[in-house]
């Protein structure tokens, strides 16, 4: 966690410097989560209030991130153990977006992540994806689906930019939701540095390659 975060850093440092001049203000509220708490953010436990353990805000020396996590038990693999999250179904951790955003500007979201846990073969879902207000979820480019959806263990930078018809609309949310699984085995997700950029089109997809690329670099297998 220290190298991702060590990593992450330096790349988004640099992106920042790349484009200071151009990235209008971002689009989510404490996307960094440096209040030190969910300032911004809602957090929903199967449609009601979500509640500690199951949301943490996590402080690496001052560096906070953000935590969801399901299927925690006293003694891992043993469901007869006391439960340690109130989960059933879902955790989610969601916020409404601002779109706003000007002629030839892209949207471009991106977002640190650590997926990990005590599984060796884990069957809790990690996802992320943008929200309507429907009950369906939705993708980058505006389809039904996911924005991102990690097949294993691991974290990385994510960047991706957004459909043009995206631009200036209301109602959005950006949310990311731990799916329980049924083992009593547990896994979390770590969220940081969340960021919504309108930025001129030929930068946007400079800075959506400069975020593949911290993802290819980044991602990698968690024991």
């Amino acid at each position: 966690m220290n190298n991702f975060k060590t990593r992450g850093n330096l790349l988004a440092i640099a992106v920042s410097m790349l484009f200071s001049l151009s990235i209008e203000a971002s689009g989510v509220v404490n996307g960094n989560f440096q209040t030190g708490d969910f300032t911004g953010w809602s957090l929903a436990t199967d449609g009601v209030a979500g509640t500690a353990p199951d949301f943490q805000i996590e402080n690496l020396a001052g560096d906070y991130s953000a935590r969801i996590e399901a299927d925690y038990w006293s003694i891992p693999g043993d469901s007869l153990s006391n439960p340690q999250d109130n989960v059933w179904f879902d955790n989610t951790l969601y916020q409404e977006m601002n779109l706003t955003t000007s002629v030839n500007q892209n949207l471009v979201l991106s977002f640190e992540w650590v997926f990990a846990g005590e599984e060796s073969i884990f069957d809790e879902n990690f996802l992320v994806a943008l929200g309507n207000g429907s009950g369906d979820y939705f993708g980058a480019d505006g389809n039904l689906g996911f924005l991102f959806n990690p097949m294993d263990y691991g974290e990385g930078l994510y960047s991706v930019v957004l459909d043009p018809s995206f631009a200036n609309a209301t109602g959005w949310t950006i949310e990311f939701q731990m799916v329980a699984g049924f083992d009593a085995y547990g896994s979390y997700a770590s969220i940081d540095n969340v960021a919504l950029n309108a930025v001129p089109i030929p930068n946007a997809i400079i800075l959506m390659a400069t975020g593949i690329a911290g993802l290819l670099g980044l991602r990698r297998k968690i024991n």
